[in-house]
C-alpha cells in the first residue's frame, strides 16, 4: 500500500471519526449546559425544590422522547457530522435542517451518498458560524438599548415561532407533498378531535411532534412499499 493510499479515508472510517468527535463534543456541551444551574446554586447558596423537580418529570420525559425521535428522523437528512453539529448548536428545525436540505438541492446530490453527507456537514457548519456572528452583532444593540428593544418587540413576539415554522412547513410540504399530506392532515384531525373531546392539553406541541413522526414514518413506509414514492 502506497503512502497516498494510507492517507485515503473510507466512508466507514470517516463516520467512525465523526461519531468519536461527536460524542466528545456532545458530552462537553452537556457538561457546559449543566454547569450553569450548578454554578447558580453554588453562587446563591440554594438548592432546587424537590416538588418543583417532580413536577418537571413529565416535561423531561416528553422532551427526551422528542429528542430521541428527532435524532432518528434527522439522521438520513443531516449525516453523522451534520447531525452532531446540529444537536450541539441547536435550532435544527428552523435553521440547520432547511439549510442542509436547500444545499443538497442546489448541489443535486444523491440521497444517502457520500456527497450528501459532505454537503450537509459543510452547510450546517457555515450556518452555525453565520448564526453565531449574527447573534453577536445583535447582542450589541440589545445590550445598549435593552428596555427599548424589548418594549418594541414584545407585541410581536408571540408570532415569531408560528411565522418560522409556518414558512418552513409550507416549503417542505410543497417539496415533499406526497409524504407530508398524510401526517399533516392526520395531526389536524387529531388536534381538532382532542380539543372537541376536552383533551386539548394532552395533545400539545410535544405530543403532536411524536404522533406526527410516527404517522409520517408509517405512511411513508406504506407508500414506499406500494411504489407511490
Amino acid at each position: 500500500m502506497t503512502k497516498d493510499k494510507n492517507k485515503t479515508q473510507t466512508r466507514e472510517q470517516y463516520n467512525l471519526q465523526m461519531h468519536n468527535y461527536g460524542r466528545i463534543f456532545s458530552w462537553i456541551s452537556m457538561a457546559l449546559i449543566l454547569f450553569v444551574p450548578v454554578a447558580y446554586f453554588i453562587a446563591s447558596k440554594t438548592v432546587p425544590s424537590v416538588k418543583a423537580l417532580v413536577k418537571c418529570i413529565p416535561f423531561l420525559l416528553g422532551y427526551f422522547a422528542v429528542g430521541l425521535v428527532e435524532a432518528v428522523s434527522y439522521a438520513p437528512l443531516l449525516g453523522p457530522g451534520g447531525q452532531y453539529m446540529s444537536f450541539i448548536t441547536g435550532n435544527i428545525s428552523n435553521l440547520k435542517l432547511p439549510c442542509s436540505i436547500n444545499s443538497q438541492a442546489i448541489a443535486k446530490v444523491k440521497q444517502g451518498s457520500e456527497e450528501q453527507e459532505l454537503v450537509s456537514t459543510v452547510s450546517i457548519a457555515v450556518s452555525s458560524i453565520t448564526t453565531t456572528i449574527i447573534i453577536v452583532i445583535g447582542l450589541i444593540p440589545l445590550f445598549i438599548f435593552q428596555e427599548q428593544i424589548v418594549t418594541i418587540l414584545n407585541p410581536i413576539s408571540p408570532y415569531v415561532i408560528p411565522a418560522i415554522f409556518g414558512g418552513l412547513t409550507v416549503v417542505l410540504a410543497a417539496k415533499y407533498y406526497k409524504t407530508a399530506a398524510i401526517p399533516f392532515i392526520s395531526c389536524i384531525i387529531i388536534c381538532v378531535g382532542a380539543n372537541l373531546a376536552g383533551f386539548g392539553k394532552v395533545f400539545d406541541q410535544s405530543t403532536m411532534v411524536i404522533v406526527g413522526m410516527i404517522v409520517s414514518g408509517l405512511s411513508t413506509f406504506i407508500l414506499y412499499k406500494k411504489n407511490k414514492i
